[in-house]
């Protein structure tokens, strides 16, 4: 069977272009808020973490630089002890030096010849030597013998005159040496023995 109906049919309310473009708007409108929003969230976030980031690399900064200081006080530390130990290790060589040079003088002396009357060393290495000789020859021999030292630089005789000493006829005499270290390679006889 069939049925019929015969009321009339219901009329759907219409919307209207204006409501629909209201309606179609506001939920733009929140769309939008919505992104915006959560844009905004994601960038804080983002920006919370790059800050965490960055303090954190301060930090690190602030550590590295603080280990960098430490290290260039131990350079400096090292370096002056470097330049102390230089220093001390100059002073070892030339701190025999004045007794080589006197040694040298002393080695050299004829017996019974020679009699030194005064002797000044400075901290050059310059000897002012005075005293007096049994002859000029003597002297001759001795400032010869001096020159062949690796410790004499130069001989410089100053003076040389007659003077009586207790009835002696004897040569007075006035020189100064420049003593130094020996030249690299050259050893004395008394350097080769005590190797």
């Amino acid at each position: 069977m069939i049925k019929i109906n015969l009321l009339p049919h219901s009329k759907r309310a219409r919307i209207k272009p204006a409501e629909k473009q209201i309606v179609l708007g506001l939920g733009l409108l929140l769309s939008i808020s919505v992104l915006c929003a959560v844009l905004i969230l994601w960038s804080g976030s983002r920006i919370s973490s790059l800050e965490d980031r960055v303090a954190d690399l301060e930090e690190q900064r602030d550590e590295l630089l603080q280990q960098v200081r430490h290290i260039n006080e131990i350079r400096d530390k090292m370096e002056k002890m470097q330049s102390n130990i230089r220093a001390i290790k100059e002073i070892r060589t030339i701190q025999p030096l004045p007794v080589r040079y006197i040694e040298t003088l002393v080695i050299n002396l004829p017996d019974q010849r020679i009699w030194f009357e005064s002797m000044d060393l400075d901290p050059e290495g310059t000897l002012e030597i005075r005293g007096v000789v049994l002859d000029n020859q003597v002297f001759a021999r001795y400032v010869d013998d001096l020159r062949q030292s690796p410790y004499v630089h130069s001989v410089n005789t100053r003076r040389t005159s007659r003077r009586q000493v207790q009835d002696l006829d004897l040569v007075e005499f006035d020189f100064r040496i420049q003593a130094g270290e020996p030249v690299p390679g050259e050893l004395t006889l008394q350097d080769s023995n005590e190797e």
